[in-house]
């Protein structure tokens, strides 16, 4: 009797594995709680905004935020990738599992709901955000104070939308404003991303734009852990 193949067991037993209701439920109200605190912020900038100037800082914030996010997005990307499997308590169900899966599956996120698709990226960002209403917002007069929370809620900004990129640079069909931000460069193009599904899945790793995908390279070159081909499929 010939022995099943045991990468068609893994990719079985990711197929079988339902959505905790209590992931589910925490995707809800992740995305609820970081959109109140985001509006929250918005507001308190808002009012220290003195006068046209202080949003040119507001949006020259913009492109430092999306390098950030950039480069955020990656390195969770490889830590995902890298460490801890499937089934680690907790982690494994909210975090591993749905990189690993996106391997197996690249069109699956394609088929990802809102609150899917947003609520890792929602919870990540609510410390921060807490932090941020914790410290009342940025001083009135003061530009330094300013750009800071208008990098973080930049930054926050462009880590919720993350996943969307994501999302449509495995879509078959985008609207045509999609396409021509790809082609842009100003989010994250198909051709960019397919990179990083080629072969070992060992580069290539950010998901915004993919500005940072050589820096990031760079960094985590030394530290490769080969996953076994269960989970990395070619």
């Amino acid at each position: 009797m010939s022995k099943e193949d045991p990468r068609n067991r893994q990719l079985s037993k990711g197929n079988s594995n339902a959505r905790s209701r209590w992931l589910v439920n925490l995707e809800v109200l992740a995305v609820a709680v970081y959109s109140v605190l985001l509006a929250g912020l918005l507001f308190r900038i808002g009012a220290a905004a003195q006068n046209a100037s202080a949003w040119l800082v507001f949006a020259g914030s913009l492109p430092l935020a999306y390098l950030f996010a950039d480069f955020a997005s990656g390195l969770v990307h490889w830590f995902c990738d890298t460490f801890f499997e499937e089934d680690t308590p907790v982690l494994g169900d909210a975090l591993i599992r749905p990189f690993r899966e996106h391997h197996r599956d690249p069109k699956g996120i394609t088929k990802h709901g809102f609150f899917e698709l947003n609520g890792n990226n929602s919870l990540a960002m609510i410390p921060l955000l807490v932090l941020a209403w914790w410290t009342n917002g940025p001083a009135a007069g003061s530009t330094m104070s300013l750009f800071a929370y208008s990098l973080l809620f930049n930054f926050a900004l462009a880590i919720f939308a993350t996943n969307q990129f994501h999302k449509w640079a495995h879509a078959a069909s985008v609207p045509r404003i999609v396409r021509w931000l790809q082609r842009a460069r100003l989010i994250l193009p198909p051709t960019v991303h397919d990179i990083h599904h080629r072969g070992n899945y060992s580069r290539s790793y950010c998901i915004t734009t993919g500005w940072m995908n050589q820096a990031l390279d760079f960094l985590v070159r030394f530290h490769r852990v080969k996953k076994p081909a269960t989970q990395f499929p070619s």
